[in-house]
């Protein structure tokens, strides 16, 4: 188990939703969110990764928008929303290899670290980049 901390700059992000998730492997590793990502895919051919992002609103029900990084609100396809991430703190995760599915490995982590109190999750904005060759890389809202 490693991580690094990093600050990231404020995105946004357009794409599709997936109300109600729990952040995590289950939900981010289900049908339903491969099929997202597909989805995204065919809509931005020529894109390498996808990203999931993990939104929270004020009533602690979190949703997912699986898209892709934009410059601006007018860069937005038809049919497409758009969330804005702000500027914050994040514990980054990468695969180990100690699970067979990245995904999952990436998430076991962030459990284990929660766990053992090597992190402390903001439950802010989440973001899970996956490549289509398949490797993940996992940015985990943090206090410092």
């Amino acid at each position: 188990m490693g991580f690094r901390v990093t600050a990231r700059g404020a995105e946004l992000f357009s794409g599709l939703v997936a109300p109600r998730v729990e952040p995590g492997a289950e939900s981010s590793g289900s049908e339903w969110m491969r099929f997202l990502r597909d989805r995204v895919r065919e809509k931005r051919i020529g894109v390498d990764e996808v990203t999931t992002v993990y939104v929270s609103d004020p009533h602690g029900t979190v949703n997912a928008v699986v898209g892709v990084p934009v410059d601006s609100p007018a860069d937005v396809a038809v049919g497409d929303v758009f969330v804005s991430i702000p500027t914050g703190v994040f514990a980054v995760f990468v695969p180990t290899g100690t699970l067979s599915d990245p995904i999952e490995d990436v998430w076991a982590q962030v459990d284990e670290c929660v766990a053992s109190g090597a992190i402390f999750r903001a439950y802010k904005e989440e973001v899970e980049v996956v490549t289509n060759s398949g490797e993940v890389e996992l940015f985990v809202s943090i206090v410092l």
